[in-house]
Parts: structure tokens; C-alpha cells; sequence
């Protein structure tokens, strides 16, 4: 379960919070509030764990940002779980009587993790990748955001404005993708919760 724990928390909260530090970087540089280059020269693994704890730290504090994302994304939808539940169904008929069926999927996910670690670790994978994409939206966003103000302020405007345009696409394609993901993880969770034949047996018999 550790393991599973470490791949989350370093897609899920690492990674983004590595893009807000390296925009910050950016910035502190061109506004002349840190040398960069200097900091270079500190011992390697000192700087390494810093960095690591930074970025950790950084993605936890701007979850919230990343929350909504997921509110507002235009390609995803409050129906998301149902709209999983409806694919499924589609593709596995036979399964419409099962009970498990019944259950908010996160509750599947509990259960499916209990049985088998190693099952729900796919599941996991695709929810930490889901929430990295959505995650990392508001700083691509902000570089952006930068780039924009380097067209004026920078000496080489037509880069900015390249890398300002690859920054928005590259943010709406996490929004595409971080929808997918979730949803692709719902279906997992049934998909999995549908060959393990304890599951239903744990539920009580509607009355």
C-alpha cells in the first residue's frame, strides 16, 4: 500500500506543484529576486530533497485550485460517475442485475482494495493521472499568463507568444484528459468489481 501511496502523492500533488515552483523560478529570475543559476551550486542532494519537499508541498497547498478545475471543466460532468456506470452497462449487459452496481464506486474502490491490493492499484494509477492533468491546469494557465507578458516586456516576443499558445493547448488537453482519466477509473473499479464474486455477497438483499 506504500507504494501505492508514493505514485499517488507524486502524480497527483509532485508534479503540479513542480510546475508552480518552475514558474515561480521564472519570474523570481526575471524579476531579479533570486539567481537561479546560483542555486545551482549547492550540493546536489540537498537540492534534490528541498525541491522534492517544495513541490509536495506546493501541489497539497494548491489542491483547491484543482478542485475547481474539476468543477468548471467543460469536459467532464457532474454525471461522470453515472455516465461510467452507463458505459459499462453497455458493454456488459449481463451485468445489470448485480448489486454492486448499487454502490458509489469510491466504496467499490475500499472494497476491491481490501481483496486485492494490486487491482486497485490500476485504479489508483488512472484516478493520480486524472487528478495531475486537472492539477496542473492552473499552472500551465499562469504560464500562459506569463508568456503573454513577455510578447511586451521580453526580447523575443514570438517565442513568448509560441510557448503562450503551446502552454493553452497543452492546458486544455489535461482538461480533455483528466476527464477521461477519471471516468476510465470509474469504469475500472465496475469492470473489476464485476469478477469478484464476493462482492455481491457482502451486500444485503434489498428489501
Amino acid at each position: 500500500m506504500a507504494i501505492i501511496l508514493g505514485i499517488f502523492d507524486l502524480l497527483a500533488y509532485a508534479v503540479p506543484g513542480s510546475l508552480y515552483l518552475t514558474t515561480f523560478a521564472y519570474v523570481s529570475h526575471r524579476a531579479g529576486w533570486i539567481d537561479v543559476p546560483s542555486l545551482l551550486g549547492l550540493p546536489s542532494l540537498l537540492l534534490v530533497i528541498a525541491m522534492a519537499v517544495a513541490a509536495f508541498l506546493t501541489g497539497q497547498a494548491s489542491h483547491p485550485l484543482g478542485n475547481l478545475v474539476d468543477r468548471f471543466n467543460p469536459f467532464g460532468s457532474m454525471r461522470l460517475s453515472e455516465e461510467a456506470r452507463e458505459e459499462f452497462l453497455r458493454r456488459n449487459a449481463i451485468a445489470t442485475p448485480r448489486k454492486f452496481l448499487q454502490l458509489d464506486p469510491f466504496t467499490l474502490l475500499a472494497a476491491l482494495a481490501v481483496d486485492d491490493k494490486e487491482a486497485a492499484a490500476d485504479v489508483f494509477r488512472l484516478r493520480s493521472v486524472g487528478l495531475m492533468l486537472s492539477r496542473s491546469v492552473p499552472a500551465l494557465a499562469l504560464g500562459a499568463a506569463i508568456a503573454l507578458a513577455e510578447i511586451f516586456t521580453g526580447t523575443l516576443p514570438l517565442f513568448a507568444g509560441l510557448t503562450g499558445l503551446f502552454l493553452v493547448l497543452v492546458a486544455a488537453g489535461c482538461l480533455y484528459q483528466s476527464a477521461t482519466f477519471r471516468k476510465w477509473a470509474i469504469i475500472r473499479t465496475y469492470e473489476l468489481s464485476f469478477w469478484n464474486d464476493d462482492m455481491d455477497a457482502r451486500l444485503p438483499d434489498e428489501e
